[in-house]
């Protein structure tokens, strides 16, 4: 509907007395055939009820109509992709990313209330005479029948006994521990993760839909679409793989089609619904994290589709003033021999997101951007088979197994703090 158009109503409306609320004016500029209604009811209201001036929603609902707006409750204030460095690709420089975790790391350790001082493995092997701490980070488990690690404390690579196989089996090649060591045998005895304090979420109204593994061109798809009319969220969050890109080139289609699709699907859900995508392994991303967006090139109807944002895998969110944190975990949940909490669990602990050396595709870059150098209040997460739904340090974390793995989402009521999983086919 036009300006002119409104203004003409208004005028109309003016004329006999009456003011249209502006609620009912903002319903009108995507509804233009309602026109003749509004005039219904001002005729209505001027025989029924003349002490009545304001024409509303209300009235022209009167008529069998549903028309509520829409009222979002989230506002996204910031959105940050992090797959946008600059990178590089040679094994050797892979050290310029592993001394940069290194050495963020430890920063966020010594950040920790309580202070432990920390030496040397060097100085510990030679000098020590007591049991000492030292920070590092473990580069591979060597040896699974004598619990031995290789350790990078930032001077030099060290093979480390493990005192027993509970600590073994938790510490994670490519993290970076607090390790207490026992000089006698050059041993670790005890250690400690990054970990951060305590979070105080803020409270939070809205729901969103957790998505993981659309799949479009291999699944079925319909009928998640249609129980998310039903459940009418705030947002939906695609987290990853929306797209089953390899199905759609075995068929000889581009993969630009399965998102064209999904642009058709989103815009049938509310505009005021935020609709956040991250891709997975089968998206047209590529593989190794962090992956960058889906591309303009392969997803241009996404692009100019209302109120959504395509971003990285991993990527943040502000919402509300409350930080977000979106992740397709699917490599570390093949990698670990974990249960899924436990490993969400974990990598909070070790704030990392994918600490794992050599299972985990990774693009080298000269900044580790998979460290949790900015702790979320809410971590979601998709990739797995699991479903997951944890408060660890107050983070509220929830991870949304593959819809082809049991037909559902989760589906998360910030009011009530609650996930429920939603069964959609």
């Amino acid at each position: 509907m036009s300006s002119n158009e409104i203004k003409e109503l208004i005028i109309t409306a003016l004329n006999e007395g009456f003011q249209i609320h502006p609620d009912l004016v903002k319903v009108l500029e995507d509804r233009p055939e309602l026109i003749p209604k509004v005039i219904e009811a001002i005729k209505k209201k001027k025989e029924y009820e003349p002490n009545s001036f304001i024409i509303t929603i209300k009235d022209i609902e009167s008529f069998g109509l549903n028309l509520e707006i829409d009222k979002t409750n989230f506002v996204i204030s910031s959105e940050r992709s992090i797959a946008d460095e600059v990178q590089i690709s040679t094994y050797e420089e892979l050290n310029i990313m592993l001394n940069d975790r290194f050495k963020k790391m430890k920063e966020l350790w010594l950040q920790r209330p309580t202070k432990t001082t920390l030496y040397g493995l060097n100085f510990i092997k030679n000098k020590g005479k007591e049991e000492m701490w030292s920070f590092a980070l473990v580069i591979q488990k060597i040896s699974n029948e004598r619990y031995e690690i290789l350790a990078d404390d930032g001077k030099g690579v060290f093979r480390l006994k493990v005192s027993n196989k509970r600590i073994y089996d938790e510490i994670l090649p490519g993290s970076c521990l607090a390790l207490k060591i026992n000089p006698t045998d050059f041993s670790v005895t005890e250690f400690e993760d990054v970990e951060f304090p305590e979070v105080k979420r803020k409270k939070l109204k809205g729901k969103i839909a957790l998505i993981s593994d659309l799949m479009l061109g291999s699944n079925k798809v319909e009928t998640i679409f249609e129980s998310l009319k039903v459940i009418k969220p705030d947002g939906v969050f695609f987290l990853g793989n929306v797209v089953d890109s390899i199905a759609y080139i075995k068929n000889g289609i581009s993969p630009s089609e399965g998102y064209n699709r999904l642009a058709e699907l989103l815009s049938e859900l509310p505009k005021r619904v935020i609709k956040v995508i991250i891709p997975g392994h089968f998206d047209s991303t590529g593989k190794a994290l962090p992956q960058k967006p889906v591309s303009y090139k392969v997803a241009k109807d996404l692009y100019s589709a209302q109120n959504v944002r395509l971003l990285s895998n991993p990527s943040y969110l502000i919402i509300n003033g409350s930080n977000f944190l979106l992740y397709n975990a699917y490599y570390m949940f093949k990698a670990s021999e974990m249960s899924e909490q436990t490993l969400v669990k974990k990598l909070l602990k070790i704030r990392h997101l994918a600490p794992t050396l050599g299972s985990v595709p990774i693009v080298p870059s000269v900044s580790d951007k998979l460290i949790i150098e900015d702790v979320p209040e809410y971590f979601f997460l998709g990739g797995g088979k699991e479903k997951v739904d944890m408060i660890y340090k107050g983070i509220w974390s929830v991870s949304a197994p593959s819809v082809k793995e049991c037909g559902c989402y989760a589906f998360v009521n910030l009011d009530k703090e609650s996930a429920e999983w939603i069964q959609a086919r």
